[in-house]
This record gives structure tokens, sequence and C-alpha cells, in this order.
């Protein structure tokens, strides 16, 4: 059974930039989740199409 937030292949484009390419997530409920990673690494794009979801 898929958790409290659930994604697989998960693909964003901007025009022919792939912001997110096949992302997958399964976050069961009551977990904290925290993203980390470099500038430009698709976090906030992510985080913007799975809220759109709820």
């Amino acid at each position: 059974m898929p958790g409290a937030i659930y994604a697989e292949g998960l693909v964003k484009t901007f025009g022919d930039v792939r912001a997110l390419d096949g992302v997958d997530l399964d976050v069961p409920e009551g977990t904290v989740l925290g993203l980390l990673g470099p500038n430009g690494a698709g976090k906030t794009t992510a985080v913007r199409c799975l809220t759109t979801l709820l």
C-alpha cells in the first residue's frame, strides 16, 4: 500500500529541459522528510509538483 505521499516516474519539463526525470518517492504516514541537494537539483520543482497532487 502506498504511503502518505506517493509518486512514481515523476517528470517535469520546461521546454527542452527536463527538471525532473523519473523521480520515485514513497513517504510513509507519520514520517518527517527533508529534501537535500545542490542548487538546481529540482527540489523546489518536486515539491511544487507534489503539492498539486494533495
